[in-house]
């Protein structure tokens, strides 16, 4: 749950990011077909930045790009039947509240799929221009993907021409696709003002492409504009309906915006690193620390302290540190299981989830520099480091026959 939260807020920083771009750089751009690859990126690109590995999303300063992972370990927790009534925690809340608009967004957006599909099953078919259509008054002048939705008595009026040209566009280069995606992108992300912004302009970009083919093929623009106003247009749903913005696009039509370069996508390179970092930064912020405890130290802190800075770090090394004169993919596992224990707050308030930490054995075979990487909760947190922290000496690692510090990762699944 704590981390469908935190992938929520990720992927929230990588939207907005991308989207004040698209303000800045394309919305004043009249290539709209570059317009249409940048929007599609945005919905693909804040998705996946989240779903990056954890090794490659550490902290600056305290951790290193590559490690070498341990097998997960899963701790179980349970409450006291005796407590009474389990309290129902905050985030469960917002959790239901969550899935609960969620729920319903999908419903509706499938609801407007069953509309399309049975005006597809039911309605009657008749040709104009050498294009099949379908009869259907009730979804006016639309398209979704093969099909296009016509009022047969439209057929009659001056603009017709124009309205089926339009709609053909939408066919030819499948609209429904961009529309369909961005329906089910701002449901998942419908708590953000910046999604349904974002839902807006890919609509409209795809009706700006539609125009200006239509007024590619030599239409008479002050006509078109004609067309586009004495128009009937229904409520917008995703078969490219559009009443809400007929203004606007009549406002681009009249604009001498330049036709934009191409080059404008590399800016997508930049944006994602700085969205990349912006996303590592809020990993950084939840990363707790926790110091070696004095009694776990034998040899002269100073000195220790003074050699772990100065030593070298390696991820790989010929031979590898060992665990009570075994692999640490068992032994230390069998360890962690001996030793940790769910903590009693977090079974109170119900939080479980997977940690995600980083240690290094040094050249004395101590466990040292232990940092959480994924955080769930405080106080899980805390109980990982310190029984990290407290485990035994290790064998350490050689390099070319020399000892050396190696890094190591550990989750630790909790599970109540």
């Amino acid at each position: 749950m704590n981390n469908l939260f935190s992938y929520l807020v990720e992927l929230n920083i990588s939207l907005m990011i991308l989207f004040v771009a698209y303000k800045l750089f394309f919305e004043k751009d009249k290539n709209f077909m570059i317009r249409r690859i940048y929007l599609l990126s945005v919905v693909i690109l804040p998705m996946i930045l989240p779903l990056l590995p954890v090794s490659l999303r550490m902290p600056v300063g305290n951790m290193v790009p590559v490690t070498i992972s341990l097998e997960e370990i899963t701790i179980f927790g349970t409450g006291s039947a005796s407590e009474g009534t389990t309290p129902f925690p905050f985030t469960n809340i917002l959790l239901v509240i969550y899935l609960l608009v969620l729920s319903l967004g999908l419903i509706k957006v499938m609801m407007q799929l069953a509309r399309i599909l049975h005006a597809i099953i039911t309605s009657e078919r008749f040709e104009a221009e050498g294009v099949s259509l379908i009869a259907n008054p009730g979804l006016h002048a639309s398209s979704f993907f093969g099909y296009i939705f016509i009022d047969p008595a439209s057929a009659e009026n001056e603009s017709f021409s124009h309205i089926l040209e339009h709609e053909k566009n939408h066919k030819r280069e499948w609209h429904s696709i961009d529309r369909i995606l961005v329906e089910l992108f701002v449901m998942i992300n419908w708590f953000n003002p910046v999604a349904w912004m974002f839902r807006r302009s890919v609509i409209e970009n795809l009706e700006y492409l539609a125009d200006s083919a239509v007024l590619r093929r030599g239409t008479d623009p002050m006509k078109y504009q004609l067309s586009i106003l004495n128009q009937y247009i229904g409520s917008a749903s995703i078969s490219n309906q559009f009443s809400s913005q007929i203004k606007n696009r009549i406002n681009m039509l009249n604009k001498n915006y330049k036709l934009g370069s191409r080059w404008k996508l590399t800016l997508l390179f930049p944006l994602t690193v700085i969205a990349f970092f912006f996303v590592s930064c809020t990993e950084k912020e939840k990363a707790i620390t926790i110091e070696e405890p004095e009694t776990e130290t034998i040899e002269p802190a100073e000195e220790i302290s003074a050699e772990i800075v100065e030593e070298e770090v390696f991820f790989i090394v010929e031979e590898m540190p060992t665990f009570n004169g075994g692999e640490p993919a068992t032994e230390f596992r069998k360890y962690i299981a001996q030793n940790l224990q769910y903590p009693e707050i977090a079974i109170e308030k119900g939080v479980n989830g997977r940690v995600i930490l980083q240690f290094a054995v040094n050249k004395t075979g101590q466990v040292v520099d232990a940092v959480v990487v994924r955080s769930v909760d405080p106080a899980l947190d805390k109980e990982s480091i310190r029984v990290v922290l407290s485990s035994p000496k290790w064998t350490p690692g050689k390099q070319h026959g020399k000892v050396v510090k190696v890094l190591f990762t550990f989750p630790i699944n909790f599970v109540l």
